[in-house]
Protein backbone atom coordinates (compact mmCIF):
# COMPACT_ATOMS: atom_id res chain seq x y z
CA UNK A 1 0.00 0.00 0.00
CA UNK A 2 1.88 3.54 -0.70
CA UNK A 3 0.90 6.82 1.13
CA UNK A 4 -0.98 8.11 -1.28
CA UNK A 5 -3.08 4.85 -0.78
CA UNK A 6 -3.27 5.29 3.08
CA UNK A 7 -3.55 9.14 3.26
CA UNK A 8 -7.01 8.49 0.87
CA UNK A 9 -8.40 5.95 3.05
CA UNK A 10 -7.67 7.90 6.04
CA UNK A 11 -8.55 11.21 5.17
CA UNK A 12 -5.03 13.23 5.66
CA UNK A 13 -2.42 14.26 3.07
CA UNK A 14 0.55 12.27 1.74
CA UNK A 15 3.06 14.46 3.80
CA UNK A 16 1.06 13.59 7.17
CA UNK A 17 1.33 10.09 6.49
CA UNK A 18 5.30 10.42 6.18
CA UNK A 19 5.69 12.61 8.82
CA UNK A 20 3.59 10.04 10.91
CA UNK A 21 6.23 7.18 9.92
CA UNK A 22 9.36 9.27 10.55
CA UNK A 23 7.83 10.04 14.18
CA UNK A 24 7.87 13.83 13.61
CA UNK A 25 4.17 13.83 14.16
CA UNK A 26 1.90 11.73 16.55
CA UNK A 27 -1.62 10.77 15.22
CA UNK A 28 -4.58 11.47 16.92
CA UNK A 29 -6.51 8.84 19.14
CA UNK A 30 -9.13 9.02 16.30
CA UNK A 31 -6.12 9.05 13.67
CA UNK A 32 -5.23 6.16 15.39
CA UNK A 33 -7.79 4.28 15.36
CA UNK A 34 -8.72 4.94 11.61
CA UNK A 35 -5.35 3.58 10.65
CA UNK A 36 -5.40 0.37 12.43
CA UNK A 37 -8.83 -0.18 11.24
CA UNK A 38 -7.23 -0.16 7.85
CA UNK A 39 -4.88 -2.64 8.65
CA UNK A 40 -7.38 -4.62 10.86
CA UNK A 41 -4.99 -5.07 14.05
CA UNK A 42 -4.96 -3.89 17.44
CA UNK A 43 -3.24 -0.08 18.14
CA UNK A 44 -0.52 -1.87 20.35
CA UNK A 45 0.32 -3.51 16.75
CA UNK A 46 0.70 -0.27 15.16
CA UNK A 47 1.78 2.44 17.35
CA UNK A 48 4.35 2.04 20.64
CA UNK A 49 6.11 4.65 22.68
CA UNK A 50 8.95 2.50 21.99
CA UNK A 51 10.54 2.09 18.66
CA UNK A 52 10.00 -1.39 16.93
CA UNK A 53 12.77 -3.31 15.79
CA UNK A 54 13.08 -4.24 11.55
CA UNK A 55 10.53 -6.73 10.69
CA UNK A 56 13.52 -8.13 9.16
CA UNK A 57 15.78 -9.07 11.98
CA UNK A 58 13.07 -10.63 13.37
CA UNK A 59 12.22 -12.96 10.69
CA UNK A 60 15.67 -13.48 9.43
CA UNK A 61 17.76 -13.55 12.72
CA UNK A 62 21.63 -13.34 12.17
CA UNK A 63 23.85 -16.13 13.12
CA UNK A 64 26.53 -15.86 15.30
CA UNK A 65 29.88 -14.50 13.53
CA UNK A 66 32.84 -16.04 15.16
CA UNK A 67 35.43 -13.92 15.37
CA UNK A 68 39.12 -15.33 15.29
CA UNK A 69 40.70 -14.34 18.71
CA UNK A 70 43.87 -13.16 16.86
CA UNK A 71 41.97 -10.94 14.77
CA UNK A 72 39.79 -9.26 17.68
CA UNK A 73 40.49 -5.70 18.73
CA UNK A 74 42.37 -5.56 22.07
CA UNK A 75 41.19 -3.25 24.90
CA UNK A 76 43.04 0.03 25.04
CA UNK A 77 44.45 1.12 28.24
CA UNK A 78 42.64 3.93 30.23
CA UNK A 79 44.44 6.51 32.45
CA UNK A 80 43.57 4.79 35.50
CA UNK A 81 45.16 1.93 34.04
CA UNK A 82 48.22 3.48 33.45
CA UNK A 83 48.72 4.78 36.97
Amino acid sequence: MSRADLAALVGINVQSVGALERGDNYPSLDLAFRICEVFDLPVEAVFSRTEFSAMSAELYPRRAIRVDETHSPQPSSTTEEAQ
